[in-house]
């Protein structure tokens, strides 16, 4: 699978999960630096907010957006990305927020989700987005196509709502 960054093409690692399938589980670093599963987040609608670098302007639009539109709701949300427990809670601080962030230290999210990506020598996830449903099933896909624009927020939260 081919992505953009910036209009030039970018290889895609791995094999993506599609809708139906389960969500892989993987081993995650969390905000106290401890090592988790992914599938202890599950078990109730989550929606998984995958990120390059929270660090740059359209990876914060994002967190910030999920973390607005289901803060009401009865929805789960986490971000994944590889920054750093430091660089995840210095940002949760900066931005007066609490978004729960798991890095994917060891990259093993990146090969379960097949998002890994070669950015100029730095290995980064792609821009995706899964809502899981309380069963931990993929209800919903969207690998961002060009990865310096934001993803389609509405018909993942649709999805999520309808769960």
């Amino acid at each position: 699978m081919q992505v953009k960054f910036d209009g030039n093409p970018l290889e895609v690692q791995g094999v993506q999960p599609k809708v139906g399938e389960k969500a892989p589980n993987a081993k995650l670093v969390n905000a106290k630096g401890e090592t988790v599963d992914l599938a202890d987040f599950l078990g109730k609608v989550t929606i998984i907010s995958v990120i390059p670098n929270v660090l740059t302007r359209t990876c914060e639009l994002q967190t910030k957006r999920f973390d607005e539109v289901t803060s009401d709701k009865d929805i789960q949300y986490v971000t994944v990305g590889r920054n750093t427990v430091e660089e995840f809670n210095q940002w949760n601080s900066d931005n007066e927020l609490n978004v729960t962030t798991l890095t994917d230290a060891e990259g093993e999210f990146g090969k379960a989700y097949g998002l890994d990506i070669d950015l100029d020598g730095n290995a980064l996830l792609t821009r995706a987005v899964f809502v899981v449903d309380s069963e931990g099933t993929i209800q919903y896909v969207e690998i961002v196509d060009e990865v310096v624009n934001e993803p389609d927020y509405k018909p993942a939260l649709e999805v999520a709502e309808k769960l």
